[in-house]
């Protein structure tokens, strides 16, 4: 290939002598990046390099807006003082925290004339997290029954006696018997169970 462009330039200098032409044989190479047996151009990376400098610079001029969903929409106000905030169906939630051995003892006692539904949840619990929502839902729907809810790490020794092995577990009791159990974060099941002892 060099020889051609040689050729062509050496015909072009002698030719007819007007002007003088002179191709240049030197290649710009191309940068790429290969991963395996895909290249991929640098330019072509250019946009997402804008667009992670350009959130940069926003984090570093402290003009980046972070949010967490629950913190952006806790107290969302409309100009009149209203709450722009749309309620659940079922009414209102009615899950108590359990606080200490003695005060489920005092709920426990409760369960000849109202079942206990239990929610044993931890902190650092992902499926915890999601269905809890849910059971508060459940909590204004079913109003014959004591909704409560237990932290297997604060209450440790209220887990153990209780059987508890898995989060989430829902456990029903009925004087101060447990009458049914649920393992895991199935909401039509739990619906199913709360269902069964509250109607």
């Amino acid at each position: 290939m060099r020889t051609l462009f040689a050729s062509i330039g050496q015909y072009l200098e002698s030719g007819s002598g007007n002007t003088v032409t002179t191709i240049s044989t030197r290649r710009v190479p191309m940068s790429v990046i290969c991963i395996g047996p895909v290249c991929i151009p640098i330019y072509s990376l250019l946009p997402f390099l804008l667009l992670f400098l350009q959130r940069c610079w926003g984090w570093l001029t402290g003009k980046a807006k972070v949010e967490d969903d629950a913190s952006a929409t806790e107290g969302a106000t409309t100009a009149d003082g209203s709450s722009t905030l749309r309620q659940r169906k079922g009414g209102p939630t009615n899950v108590i925290t359990m606080t200490s051995t003695a005060h489920w003892k005092e709920h426990l006692a409760m369960t000849s004339e109202r079942p206990l539904i239990v929610d044993f949840t931890a902190t650092w619990c992902g499926p915890c997290k999601k269905i809890a929502p849910f059971f508060a839902e459940l909590s204004g729907r079913y109003p014959r029954g004591i909704f409560v809810k237990v932290d297997v790490d604060e209450l440790d020794d209220v887990m153990s006696s209780c059987g508890v092995r898995a989060m989430p577990t829902f456990q029903v009791y009925k004087y101060q018997k447990k009458a049914d159990e649920l393992v895991g974060a199935n909401p039509a099941e739990l619906e199913r169970l709360v269902a069964r002892h509250c109607s």
